[in-house]
């Protein structure tokens, strides 16, 4: 496939990826977190460098089945990675649902503004307490084996 100026190679697309589909209440995922979840999903195995290498473009030659599990780990149908129009739709939706994610915790914290300071604090132990108890949950599925 010949590239236009306007396609975006697979280091791009990847990259674009990797800044945006994360969980809301975090960073990115880090190459090594991509790699290990890309085992954990897929069962194929990369290391965080050839993941990385693959995001900077120092690799231009990605095995079809780190394709697929890249493709599967971020949720993305494998045809982001080469059709422009499919690649699109995909970013459209992901903006969307940044976009929301954004506005919600924004409204959230304009609610909170209106709060007494005794109510905020409330709340933030509140928040404090869910955010352990989804930690613990997190840790205790990640320590269980399948059966």
């Amino acid at each position: 496939m010949a590239e236009q100026d306007q396609e975006r190679s697979f280091a791009e697309r990847l990259a674009h990826l990797i800044a945006t589909v994360h969980p809301p209440d975090r960073k990115p995922y880090s190459y090594r977190e991509i790699a290990q979840g890309v085992a954990d999903v897929t069962g194929v195995s990369m290391s965080a460098t050839h993941v990385q290498q693959l995001a900077v473009g120092a690799r231009r030659d990605p095995k079809r089945s780190h394709i697929q599990a890249l493709a599967r780990f971020f949720g993305v149908p494998v045809t982001y990675f080469f059709d422009d129009e499919v690649a699109g739709r995909v970013d459209e939706q992901v903006a969307d649902v940044v976009a929301w994610r954004d506005t919600q915790a924004r409204g959230l914290a304009q609610r909170a503004m209106r709060l007494s300071e005794r109510d905020r604090r409330t709340v933030s132990a509140l928040m404090d307490q869910l955010a352990s108890y989804a930690e613990g949950r997190e840790r205790t599925r990640r320590g269980r084996k399948p059966e």
